[in-house]
C-alpha cells in the first residue's frame, strides 16, 4: 500500500472483499467522514451505490431492500448524530431478522471526548439490537493488514446472513486525509485467495423429533395449525399441503406468513373476525396448537390461543419469539425439512375431517358476510383492502403498514395467488419509515409491481422518504388510508376520554395529500367511495413511476363499519349453527 495512506486502501480494499463476498447494494448518506468508503463504494464496479438525502429514509430503504431480496444491503453514514438516524430501521432489522450491514465513519480515538466537532461515542451504539458489533480500529500499514480487513467484510456479512439474519454493526474510524490526491483512484490489496465462507448444512430434522411431534399430533383430536409471518413461507407451502392432508387441522395464516394462498389445505377465511364471536370460538377450541413462525397479529387469535390452554409447539427458526409465554416446546431449524418428514410419519389421515370442515364452513361463511357488510356500510379500510386485493395482478409484492393496515389486512384480505407476497416491518411494528421500506423493496424487485399500504401518519412520518422515488426511478403504487390522525386509537380505551381524546390520540393532520404529491412530483389518484376504488386502484397501477393514491374515511365511520363487520359475522355463524 502507499505509505501514508492506509485509510485509502482499507476503503478500496473493505468494499473489494464486500463485493466478492456477495454484497450488490449500499445505500449512503453524505458526509465528509465517510469519504473514503463512499468513493470506494462508488468506483467499484460490482456494488451499486443508492444515495438519500436523509439518513433514517437511507436505512428504512435498506432495510426495505434486504426484507425483500433477503440479502445483506450496506448502510453507510458519517460521524455524529448521523448514525444516531439508523436505530430505529436498525431495531426493526434486529427483530425482523433483515440482514444489514450497518457502517458508520468516526473520528479517530484523538478526537473522541475532547470537544471535538461531530464526535459522540458510537461504540455499541445499537445496543443489544446487533448481531455483532466491531471497531476495528483506525486502519494501520501492519503486512497483514489487507488480510485482517478482507475478513472483517467476510465475516460482517456471513454475521448479517444469520441464522438468524440481522444487522451487524462496523465503527470505522478514519484520520485525514480522507480523500486522496486529485485523480488518483486508490486501489484494493489483492487477495491472497478465495473468501472466507460460513457453512451451514440444512441438516435433516432428528429423527427423535420428528417422532415425538408425530406422536403429539396423532395423539390429538382438535389440532390447530397458526402461520404467523414467515421469510421462508412460500418454501413451505407443499410440504404443510403434505401434513395438513393427513391431520384433521385447519389452517388460520395471516397474508405475511405467504401460506394464505388460494387451493391452500385447510386455510380458513377471515379467522380474525372469527374469533371475535365469543360463542363460536368457545365452541371450537383446540386441544393442540402447532405455530409457524412469528406470533400472529390478530389479537383475537392470540386471545383465542391463550383461553384454549392447549399446548403450543413452536416450529421457528428465528430464535425465541413467545411474547404470549404460551409455547410448551420450541423446535429451532428450517420449518420445511420438519414438516415434510412429518408428513412421511403420518401416512394416513388422521381423524374424522369434521373438525377441520366445521373451521373451513365458518371461515367462508364469515368472509361473506364481511363482504355483505362492506356493501352496506361507508368507506373504510376494509374496503380498501378487498379493492386491492381484487385489483393486483397475479405476481406483485405488497408492504404493509403497520397500526391498521397490518391488521386490516389480516382481517379483510382474501386467500391469495401463489404469485403474491406480502412484508411488513412486523419485528417492532413501529410506523417510521415505511415510505423508504416499501421503496426499498420496490428497488429490490423491479420487475414485480409493488404496492405500499399504509396510514396517512404514516406517510407523514417518512414523507422525505419519497425523495427516492423519482431519484431512482422507481416504480410502485402506495395506497395511503388517510383518516386524517390515528384512527387505531378509536378502538383502543382511549377513545373514552372525549377531552383529551383528539388532541394526545387523535392528532389530526391536516394534510393535503394532493400537494405531498405535486410536491415529489407523484402521479396522484383519488378514491371518495367504494364504488370508484376498484377503477382508481387500477389505473395506478398500471402506472409509470410512483402513483400515490388516497382513500378518505372518517374515524368514527371507520371504527363503526368495523364493528358492523364483526356484527355481520356473529349474525352470519347464528343464522345457522355449525358442528
Amino acid at each position: 500500500m502507499a505509505d501514508g495512506q492506509p485509510t485509502q486502501a482499507f476503503a478500496a480494499t473493505f468494499v473489494d472483499e464486500l463485493a466478492r463476498c456477495g454484497l450488490g447494494s449500499v445505500c449512503i448518506a453524505p458526509g465528509s467522514r465517510s469519504a473514503p468508503l463512499a468513493m470506494a463504494f462508488a468506483r467499484h464496479p460490482g456494488v451499486r451505490v443508492w444515495m438519500h438525502l436523509d439518513e433514517r429514509s437511507a436505512a428504512f430503504f435498506a432495510l426495505g431492500m434486504g426484507r425483500a431480496s433477503g440479502r445483506p444491503v450496506a448502510l453507510l453514514c458519517t460521524s455524529g448524530t448521523a448514525a444516531a438516524e439508523f436505530h430505529a430501521a436498525v431495531i426493526e432489522a434486529h427483530h425482523s431478522r433483515v440482514p444489514l450491514l450497518v457502517l458508520t465513519a468516526d473520528r479517530p480515538p484523538e478526537l473522541r471526548e475532547v470537544g471535538a466537532n461531530q464526535a459522540i461515542d458510537q461504540a455499541r451504539l445499537y445496543g443489544t439490537a446487533v448481531r455483532w458489533f466491531f471497531d476495528p480500529g483506525v486502519p494501520d500499514a501492519e503486512p497483514d493488514a489487507p488480510a485482517r480487513w478482507r475478513r472483517l467484510a467476510a465475516r460482517a456479512l456471513a454475521e448479517a446472513a444469520g441464522e438468524p439474519a440481522g444487522p451487524v454493526h462496523l465503527n470505522l474510524p478514519f484520520r485525514e486525509p480522507l480523500t486522496p490526491a486529485p485523480g488518483s483512484v486508490p486501489a484494493a490489496v489483492p487477495a491472497g485467495g478465495p473468501p472466507a465462507r460460513v457453512r451451514r448444512p440444512a441438516a435433516a430434522p432428528a429423527g427423535e423429533t420428528v417422532r415425538d411431534l408425530a406422536h403429539v399430533l396423532r395423539s390429538a383430536r382438535r389440532p390447530l395449525v397458526i402461520a404467523g409471518e414467515l421469510r421462508c413461507g412460500a418454501a413451505l407451502r407443499a410440504p404443510l399441503d403434505a401434513l395438513l392432508e393427513r391431520l384433521d387441522a385447519p389452517l388460520v395464516a395471516e397474508p405475511t406468513s405467504q401460506l394464505r394462498r388460494r387451493c391452500a389445505t385447510g386455510l380458513v377465511e377471515a379467522a380474525d373476525a372469527l374469533l371475535r364471536d365469543a360463542a363460536w370460538a368457545g365452541a371450537h377450541r383446540p386441544d393442540l396448537v402447532l405455530r409457524l413462525g412469528a406470533p400472529p397479529t390478530s389479537k383475537a387469535l392470540n386471545r383465542f390461543v391463550a383461553d384454549a390452554g392447549a399446548p403450543v409447539v413452536v416450529v421457528d427458526g428465528e430464535g425465541w419469539r413467545d411474547p404470549e409465554q404460551q409455547a410448551a416446546e420450541f423446535v429451532r431449524g428450517d420449518p420445511a425439512p420438519l414438516l415434510a418428514a412429518l408428513a412421511a410419519a403420518l401416512p394416513e389421515p388422521a381423524g374424522s375431517g369434521l373438525w377441520c370442515h366445521a373451521w373451513v364452513e365458518a371461515g367462508a361463511r364469515a368472509a361473506a358476510a364481511l363482504g355483505d357488510a362492506l356493501a352496506a356500510s361507508p368507506l373504510h379500510e376494509g374496503h380498501a383492502v378487498r379493492a386491492l386485493a381484487a385489483a393486483l395482478p397475479d405476481r406483485a409484492q405488497v408492504v404493509i403498514g403497520s397500526s391498521m393496515p397490518i391488521r386490516d389486512a389480516d382481517t379483510f384480505w382474501p386467500a391469495a395467488p401463489p404469485g403474491q407476497r406480502f412484508l411488513a416491518n412486523r419485528g417492532a411494528s413501529g410506523i417510521d419509515g415505511l415510505v423508504s421500506t416499501g421503496l426499498g423493496a420496490a428497488a429490490a424487485a423491479p420487475g414485480m409491481p409493488t404496492v405500499v399500504l399504509l396510514g396517512d401518519l404514516s406517510l407523514y412520518h417518512d414523507m422525505n422518504g419519497l425523495w427516492a422515488a423519482r431519484r431512482h426511478g422507481l416504480r410502485a403504487t402506495i395506497v395511503v388510508l388517510d383518516n386524517d390522525g390515528g384512527g387505531i386509537f378509536g378502538f383502543l380505551p382511549q377513545a373514552e376520554h372525549p377531552d383529551v381524546f383528539e388532541e394526545l390520540f387523535g392528532t389530526p393532520l391536516g394534510l393535503r395529500m394532493a400537494d405531498v404529491a405535486r410536491l415529489y412530483g407523484l402521479a396522484y389518484h383519488e378514491a371518495g367511495a367504494p364504488a370508484t376504488l376498484a377503477g382508481v386502484l387500477r389505473h395506478a397501477l398500471a402506472g409509470d413511476g410512483v402513483s400515490l393514491v388516497r382513500v378518505p374515511f372518517d374515524r368514527a365511520g371507520s371504527v363503526a363499519g368495523h364493528r358492523a363487520c364483526w356484527s355481520a359475522v356473529s349474525v352470519a355463524l347464528r343464522s345457522q349453527p355449525l358442528e
